[in-house]
């Protein structure tokens, strides 16, 4: 038999009054668990909303990056920002504290004003190729410097410099710009900017980004002159006129007749007088020059006639 019949059952034989009682007992019980229920119920929901609340108004720090920061380039500290943002929206795997992306190498390009994230990062211990560190199209070039020409060992890798040639001496010295707001990509064998250093680390050697074009322009200026490094300041990216380094040389005169070669006016013999005798190539004036032939002699006309027919026959005088 059904329990819930039987119950129903054992309470028709049982007088009214006991019946209402039970009744009412359950009916309180009832009543005591659903309040209880509802009441736990309200007490967990306004627990939630209270976290959900608490949680929206937290903030949190996050790293920005405030300059643009290449791919495959160090990261430098001044280029990080540590600000508070709201914990919903905090990216979960943002960056939290500038320390721990300082140093590291920007796996992808950063733009100014984005948070910093794991992703964004280079895993420790791994060196991205030199070769990376080049844009598309251009082309790393290595020439010596020292501490004059290489402004005291302050120039590092990400520097931004002008490169001026110089030729001759004295008062005959040039220099001009050959390349304006030229990146140095490496010094000496260093091609990472080592953040926070206060110390300057001469290099006897540096290598530049140049176009193929400004490639033969440096080269034909190493070959020929001497180069100096002047350093710009990071933000400063104004080009200048710049020359090509030929044009420092003096232009080469044209050749003028061989005068040297000619005899002076002195040593030629004075034009012969009128009616001046031969003095032949021994004579005063001539010597080293033929003899004039003499003139021929006169002919004698014979005239021959043959009945009407004239001939004239001219022979030499004997």
């Amino acid at each position: 038999m059904n329990p819930l019949r039987a119950l129903f059952l054992s309470l028709s034989r049982m007088p009214p009054a006991v019946m209402l009682l039970i009744i009412i007992g359950l009916a309180v019980v009832v009543t005591m668990m659903v309040t209880g229920k509802v009441s736990e119920s309200e007490t967990k929901y306004a627990q939630q909303v209270e976290e959900m609340k608490r949680k929206a108004e937290a903030k949190g720090k996050v790293v920005y990056a405030i300059k643009d920061i290449p791919e495959g380039q160090t990261i430098p500290t001044e280029g990080l920002e540590e600000r508070e943002l709201e914990q919903a929206k905090i990216p979960q795997d943002a960056i939290t504290s500038a320390s721990l992306a300082a140093g590291r190498i920007a796996k992808y390009g950063i733009a100014s004003g984005q948070i910093v994230s794991q992703h964004d990062l280079a895993p420790q211990g791994m060196t991205l190729g030199f070769e990376s560190r080049l844009k598309e199209g251009m082309r790393a070039l290595t020439f010596a410097v020292d501490n004059n020409t290489g402004v005291a060992g302050f120039v590092q890798p990400e520097s931004h410099v002008d490169i001026y040639a110089s030729v001759g001496a004295g008062v005959d010295t040039k220099a001009s710009c050959i390349l304006s707001d030229v990146e140095i990509i490496a010094t000496g064998q260093v091609y990472q900017k080592q953040p926070g250093t206060t110390t300057a680390v001469p290099a006897s050697s540096v290598t530049v980004a140049v176009s193929p074009e400004d490639s033969q322009k440096l080269i034909k200026a190493i070959v020929a002159s001497k180069l100096y490094l002047t350093l710009r300041n990071e933000k400063d990216h104004s080009p200048i006129a710049t020359v090509d380094v030929t044009s420092l040389f003096p232009k080469p005169a044209k050749p003028a007749a061989d005068l040297a070669a000619l005899p002076p006016p002195s040593a030629l013999p004075p034009p012969p007088l009128p009616g001046a005798p031969d003095l032949g190539p021994g004579g005063p004036g001539g010597a080293g020059l033929p003899a004039a032939p003499p003139p021929p002699p006169p002919l004698h006309e014979i005239e021959i006639w043959s009945g009407s027919k004239k001939d004239v026959l001219s022979v030499p005088k004997s």
